[in-house]
């Protein structure tokens, strides 16, 4: 049986984040583990692998790229950086 309490999803995408940052990832990296699905204008899901067993999320972009996502990290009061999920449509070649 798992804990799939809000506090422990919360502190496994801080984990993930985490990794994600330090591993220094591009669009051949994202590509395996990410599906990209344009849903509306200047949105974009973004689902990951099943592996990863984790929701899908919309993040927002504008001209210069993502500026937004629905995820804990993106959506913290501190910070400001983006989320792993902005960093992989920002790689993606074509959007």
């Amino acid at each position: 049986m798992t804990d799939d309490t809000e506090e422990v999803r919360r502190d496994i995408q801080i984990l993930r984040e985490t990794i994600d940052r330090n591993l220094d990832l591009g669009w051949e990296d994202y590509r395996g583990g990410h599906e990209f699905k344009l849903i509306a204008d200047g949105k974009v899901q973004v689902s990951q692998s099943e592996e990863e067993n984790e929701s899908d999320y919309v993040v927002e972009l504008d001209k210069t790229g993502a500026i937004d996502c629905d995820c804990f990290v993106a959506t913290r009061p501190l910070g400001g950086d983006s989320c792993r999920h902005m960093r992989a449509v920002d790689s993606h070649p074509r959007l």
